[in-house]
């Protein structure tokens, strides 16, 4: 048996020397692991303590465990009495009761929806604000709880209202007013009705030579008296309808089966002085004579009147007008083209706002701007539209769409 081996000095002196190199790297991750925990402590009092917004943290039943600087000024209370106290004790009485019920959407969630409510603060005026919750885990039975972020909104909400009362007065004054210039506009209508029946009434005298005959010259002048005279009375009643509509009067419609056909070939005779004093030539054209609209006839007739009395003006002498009308998938559709002067693409729908008149040059501009605002209005009561198309310098297709029966 060979003899048991022995240690040396070295080895004897070795020994104490490794340990105190063991207990050194130790202590060095020791430290480390100290300077750790400051950073991440320095980091955490960053983020909680210098937040801007209100931070809390509570437990389960809303009892303040930690609050940082921001939540301390926003109650007007000081951070370390905050400590304890119950969050929802500076409710609003309405959030109060809406409390458990956001709660109760973190039961299948981590945070709850952003909520805004009323805090009121110790010895303050209660104070809009946005609240967002989160749930903090629980490492055991008793550590669980929430966190808080609470904003202030309080600005931002009177901004809004500001914005709402601004708005809302600014559309009570334009109520106002176009309830005054529809009153005045009805009143003046009226007003020119008077003197203008009068004057129907001594023409039809004249024309009946009731007091003498009259000459070649005084029959013109009389003819263009009694034109003036239905332009005029064209024009008070255009001003009527208008008064009417932005007063928002119902419009009376009499809506009924209406063969269109019917309504479309009596046109010419109505615009034919007009056609042939600019010497237009004008064509009818409709591929099916028993097409029915659900309609107002008397309405479609002064939409139609409108459409072609525009196409007249804005066509120039010698050009073409045309009327036609067929049936589509879902509506029956007149149309008035002209190879007038045409609409430029950005104000085609701008010539349906009231008032508002194209001028082209050399294109005559009488009238008030209310004829094709009324036609839409018009159409749009009857269940249909108005709409146009153009190209500048070809002329314009304005389309009536009526509901078919």
């Amino acid at each position: 048996m060979e003899p048991q081996q022995q240690g040396t000095a070295a080895d004897a002196r070795e020994a104490p020397r490794k340990g105190r190199d063991a207990n050194a790297l130790q202590y060095k991750e020791l430290l480390a692991s100290r300077d750790a925990i400051d950073r991440e402590r320095q980091k955490y009092f960053e983020l909680f303590e210098l937040a801007p917004d209100a931070c809390f943290l509570t437990d389960s039943h809303g009892i303040i465990r930690e609050a940082n600087v921001a939540a301390s000024q926003l109650l007007g209370v000081p951070a370390q009495f905050l400590a304890g106290k119950m969050l929802p004790g500076f409710f609003e009485e309405p959030a109060r009761k809406a409390y458990r019920h956001q709660l109760a959407q973190l039961r299948g969630s981590e945070r709850s929806d952003d909520w805004e409510m009323q805090l009121h603060p110790r010895g303050g005026t209660p104070t809009d604000v946005s609240v967002s919750i989160a749930r903090v885990a629980a490492r055991d039975k008793g550590l669980g709880g929430y966190r808080w972020v609470v904003r202030d909104v309080s600005k931002r909400k009177q901004a809004e209202n500001e914005l709402l009362t601004s708005e809302r007065k600014a559309r009570e004054e334009a109520e106002v007013s176009n309830r005054i210039k529809s009153d005045f506009l009805a009143l003046l209508s009226h007003e020119f009705r008077t003197p203008l029946q009068a004057i129907f009434g001594y023409t039809e005298l004249l024309e009946r030579e009731i007091h003498g005959p009259l000459n070649d010259p005084q029959r013109r002048y009389l003819q263009r008296i009694q034109q003036s005279q239905q332009l005029l009375l064209g024009l008070i009643t255009t001003i009527l309808d208008f008064a009417k509509l932005e007063s928002g009067q119902s419009i009376d419609l009499v809506l009924h089966p209406t063969v269109i056909h019917e309504v479309l070939v009596h046109m010419e005779g109505l615009v034919g002085a007009q056609l042939e004093e600019k010497e237009l030539s004008y064509t009818y054209r409709c591929g099916d004579w028993s097409i029915v609209a659900n309609a107002d006839a008397g309405k479609v007739q002064q939409i139609l009147l409108n459409l072609l009395a525009n196409a007249i003006k804005f066509t120039d002498r010698g050009g073409r007008i045309a009327l036609e009308c067929e049936l589509e998938p879902e509506a029956v559709a007149v149309r008035v083209i002209d190879t007038g002067k045409g609409i430029p693409v950005d104000k085609l729908e701008a010539i349906f706002e009231p008032f508002v008149q194209l001028k082209p040059k050399g294109a005559e501009t009488n009238g008030t701007g209310l004829g094709l605002p009324i036609s839409r209005r018009l159409a749009t009561a009857m269940g249909g539209s108005l709409n146009a198309t153009s190209e500048p310098g070809k002329g314009s297709t304005f389309t009536l769409r009526l509901q078919r029966t």
